[in-house]
């Protein structure tokens, strides 16, 4: 049976990589994204996909709508990976980090736990009525090294993913009963995608600490991604580091 998966993010690089890597795998997929429509619609005709949705992660609404609508397009859910995120809570002209506490004011805070945190919540507990309907499925999250092993990183940022690794044990324990796996994949630095707001020098540190001495591939991460959304069956609640032993 061809499995169906919604990808949230799927017009960030990681999020491309994974959709590509699903549907190279056999998957049919559907894919969300905010503010990159051109990136999204050319790799939904890349991959064939079933469904393009605009989402915002803000929206609690909007997230039970593309979950259904997916759900429906679909024929049902067997897998759903969470890519979308934030790294950065100011304006796409800006572009600030945000790198000490102090320049983290309450709208910052919010933002980044509204997107990357309560917005993955709202959208498997929508995801979890569906797979179970359907016998069950895998979720996966694409967390960060940053919320599991001590690294320079904005602070909000890290409490964000961090929650979700306590939010991965948790529903993996809930929804086992249901048949659904939640798993998390927590990838170092990159080539490409979110490396593009580091600065040079941490990089570089990166590069010096990595026992395979330097950065991570969308691939690699991608294909572990789709591996787990795609034939894992038992298993679940799990933080998989992706970091080159950092």
């Amino acid at each position: 049976m061809t499995s169906r998966c919604l990808v949230f993010g799927g017009s960030g690089a990681l999020g491309g990589a994974v959709c590509r890597a699903l549907a190279a795998g056999g998957a049919r997929v559907a894919l969300t994204y905010h503010r990159g429509e051109s990136a999204a619609r050319a790799v939904a005709e890349e991959v064939d996909a079933a469904l393009v949705l605009p989402l915002d992660l803000m929206s609690v609404e909007a997230i039970e709508c593309a979950v259904d609508r997916a759900g429906d397009a679909l024929g049902g859910l067997d897998a759903f990976v969470q890519c979308a995120g934030v790294g950065i809570t100011t304006e796409p002209a800006d572009r600030r980090t945000h790198a000490r506490m102090r320049a983290v004011d309450e709208g910052a805070w919010d933002r980044m736990l509204d997107v990357n945190t309560k917005s993955t919540f709202f959208a498997v507990r929508r995801v979890a009525d569906v797979m179970a309907r359907g016998g069950g499925g895998n979720v996966v999250f694409i967390g960060s090294l940053d919320g599991v092993k001590p690294a320079p990183s904005p602070v909000h940022y890290a409490a964000s993913k961090g929650a979700l690794v306590g939010m991965t044990a948790a529903m993996a324990k809930e929804l086992g009963q249901d048949r659904i796996r939640v798993n998390m994949v927590a990838p170092g630095i990159l080539e490409t995608g979110m490396s593009r707001d580091i600065p040079a020098e941490l990089l570089q540190e990166y590069v010096k600490h990595c026992g395979l001495k330097r950065l991570g591939r969308l691939g690699e991460v991608a294909g572990l991604v789709a591996w787990l959304a795609l034939h894992n069956t038992y298993v679940t609640g799990q933080v998989l580091l992706v970091d080159g032993a950092l």
